[in-house]
């Protein structure tokens, strides 16, 4: 009975582990062609294979990896065929790859 009882309180407890946000700061995205932006996507700063990469989450779970610093590109896609297109702006730099948005705050 009580194996029963510790089994179902385990079960209920990972019930709502699916909901919990990815880690990161918010930021600002539209995808998938949206008309306006919201803050829906996380980003977290790292370093990978010896560069610094950036990684937004989408909501879905679905990722986006960019590597930052690049010489004389500045931002660039380090995943994909589709390249970043990078418009500054005051205070963050706008992302956009394929029909995905996202507003970044400019690191200081």
């Amino acid at each position: 009975m009580r194996a029963c009882a510790l089994l179902a309180a385990t079960a209920l407890a990972g019930c709502g582990a699916g909901d919990a946000k990815p880690p990161g700061q918010i930021i600002e995205c539209a995808l998938e062609g949206a008309g306006s932006f919201a803050p829906d996507c996380t980003m977290q700063r790292g370093e990978g294979r010896g560069t610094d990469v950036l990684i937004v989450r989408h909501p879905d779970g679905s990722f986006r990896r960019f590597e930052l610093g690049v010489p004389g590109r500045g931002i660039v896609t380090a995943d994909g065929m589709e390249q970043a297109e990078v418009e500054r702006g005051e205070g963050l730099v706008e992302l956009r790859v394929g029909s995905d948005r996202y507003r970044i705050p400019v690191a200081r």
